[in-house]
């Protein structure tokens, strides 16, 4: 019967320690949860041409601001 609990124990341990690199606030789900949800804010957010041409110069296209307006046009 004891052998039920350290079994259950050692099972329970294995299964844990995968759940910090999965599940925690820098696991895989949460990054792929926060990429999907800016491919959404870039759909959504479109912004004016001009503010657009402003924040996408060159040399910023990979800022923040031109990837929320859409990338570089």
């Amino acid at each position: 019967m004891r052998w039920r609990y350290v079994a259950i124990g050692i099972l329970s341990a294995l299964a844990l320690t995968a759940c910090p690199s999965e599940f925690g606030k820098d696991g895989r789900v949460a990054k792929a949860v926060h990429q999907d949800a800016q491919e959404q804010v870039i759909i959504i957010s479109k912004c004016e041409e001009r503010y657009r041409n402003r924040v996408c110069a060159p040399g910023k296209e990979t800022s923040m601001e031109c990837l929320e307006c859409g990338g570089p046009p």
